[in-house]
């Protein structure tokens, strides 16, 4: 019944929910993060899709035993970041959540063997990769969250991933995936932290994870999939966001590495303290397909 019509690896940092002005500051050249712009480019895409769904994987949760999803019907309150209060505080969140669909990933992961709980308590904390995406982006979609298991290695990931492929298909829904989460993800000491506030790769931590970042980026632009998770233990010594997981996941639902959709910039390839941040919209309607 459901379809993914959508599927993107998507930035989320903090300095996105500062004034422009602010953000241009901070950036010492007066530019803005092209981010910012993304997410309209992003929000335009998704409107013409008729996207009613998302499913965001979201890099600052993580859970240990077990693959967990906010299962619950709304998520409503405020957010503060404990990682930057000054930046993200008493943030007011208010959108419906997708609680059909958790409960079919929770029973397609269980027929397949995977472990996964379905948490739908209104005290499960919220995360910015989350919160960010639904403040810039969301028109009325429904959202569903799922956390990063620290302990699951790739196939993990692309099992899991493939298990909401067919949770998708038996549910109504055009579903778009977004893998919250950036690229290489070292952060300068604090010494030096400011001095290295600038969007421009440059700033990038190193010029070994830079490269990793571009080599990802052009598999992904050239709908290399498989490259992608050849090169995923190397990749590891950079620190990508969340283990990866975000991208994995994703790919999991859209056809495993053997997937070839093509990746677009929906925004530069982007510094953010040491760390690499792009937005990537891969083409489905070329290339992707459920595993």
């Amino acid at each position: 019944m459901g379809e993914i019509v959508s599927a993107a690896v998507v930035g989320h940092v903090p300095t996105v929910m500062l004034a422009e002005d602010v953000r241009r500051r901070l950036n010492g050249s007066g530019e803005d993060t092209s981010l910012v712009g993304g997410y309209r480019r992003l929000k335009a895409h998704f409107e013409a899709r008729a996207v009613d769904t998302w499913v965001i994987f979201d890099t600052h949760w993580f859970t240990t035993t077990e693959h967990v999803i906010a299962g619950a019907a709304h998520h409503r309150g405020l957010y503060t970041s404990d990682e930057l209060p000054r930046v993200i505080h008493e943030l007011p969140f208010d959108y419906t959540g997708a609680p059909v669909l958790a409960e079919a990933v929770r029973s397609a992961a269980k027929e397949r063997g995977i472990r996964v709980t379905n948490a739908t308590t209104s005290t499960l904390p919220r995360h910015y990769p989350t919160i960010n995406l639904v403040h810039h982006m969301r028109r009325d979609e429904r959202v569903l969250s799922i956390g990063v298991c620290q302990t699951a290695a790739l196939d993990d990931y692309l099992a899991f991933g493939a298990a909401i492929a067919a949770a998708v298909e038996r549910t109504p829904g055009r579903v778009a995936l977004l893998g919250s989460g950036g690229l290489s993800h070292r952060f300068w000491p604090l010494q030096s932290l400011f001095d290295h506030q600038g969007y421009d790769p440059s700033h990038v931590i190193t010029a070994e994870a830079r490269a990793a970042d571009l080599h990802v980026l052009d598999c992904w632009e050239r709908g290399d999939h498989a490259a992608v998770c050849a090169f995923y233990p190397e990749y590891r010594h950079h620190a990508p966001e969340g283990r990866f997981a975000h991208y994995l996941m994703l790919l999991g639902a859209i056809g495993g590495p053997a997937c070839k959709a093509r990746g677009a910039r929906y925004s530069a390839y982007e510094n953010a303290l040491g760390t690499g941040q792009v937005h990537m919209l891969f083409d489905l309607e070329r290339g992707g397909g459920a595993p």
